[in-house]
């Protein structure tokens, strides 16, 4: 693709045309091949991979916007520093949408915001030789150091702590249902009960009621 074109006359008749491309700077990955990934961002047609360099860097991004975006960052950074990523992919982060992951030659991955690549990138030549082996770099908040067993770990953590919340959540909840029901038990008691002596009560004198006469012999009798 041209990037631009100088045309030159000389007299009498002589015409010279100058023109520069566009250079390759990256190649994406896809199920056909890969596709060179221009200075400007632009993608062109599939190579084989006997096309390929020796050492070349990937982007495996699907926004053509994020490409550009990635690419014009690229351009503020040193080349050496560039030319150390071998895979730009997205983080598939919850938190921040723009998080790239970047695996780098040396084995270790950088985790940082499309937004601040040039902004935060340049310090990973500065902390580089002091890190571990395989070493993850998050630049998401701040800039620190970690490893995939210690994110492993915390992980690990946060789930057993997510089902020993969830059990005595449940634990809780089967509790509550159970004195709720000794609870209704005891009032269907207590109700019951009450519902008994008021009918003992009442028996005597439904007694008399039905039988007057019976009572005033009774009378008569005792006043003899």
């Amino acid at each position: 693709m041209v990037k631009s074109a100088k045309f030159t006359y000389r007299f009498p008749n002589k015409l010279n045309i100058n023109v520069k491309e566009y250079s390759i700077i990256a190649y994406a990955q896809t199920d056909d091949g890969y596709q060179p990934i221009l200075e400007n961002g632009t993608r062109i047609g599939l190579v084989g991979a006997s096309e390929l360099p020796d050492s070349f860097l990937t982007i495996n991004l699907s926004s053509e916007k994020d490409i550009q975006k990635l690419v014009k960052a690229f351009s503020k950074l040193d080349k050496d520093l560039v030319n150390q990523i071998q895979i730009v992919s997205s983080a598939d982060s919850a938190t921040t949408s723009d998080l790239l992951k970047l695996e780098m030659h040396d084995g270790n991955v950088v985790r940082v915001p499309l937004s601040e690549v040039a902004k935060k990138l340049p310090y990973y030549l500065k902390i580089k030789d002091s890190l571990p082996e395989n070493s993850i770099v998050d630049m998401e908040v701040g800039i620190y150091a970690t490893s995939e067993s210690i994110e492993a770990s915390v992980a690990a953590d946060k789930e057993k702590a997510k089902n020993e919340n969830k059990e005595e959540s449940e634990s809780d909840s089967k509790s509550d249902e159970e004195n709720s029901q000794t609870e209704s038990s005891e009032e269907a008691t207590a109700t019951e009960s009450s519902e008994a002596e008021g009918a003992e009560n009442q028996a005597p004198e439904a007694t008399n009621e039905e039988h007057p006469n019976e009572t005033a012999v009774v009378e008569q009798v005792a006043q003899q």
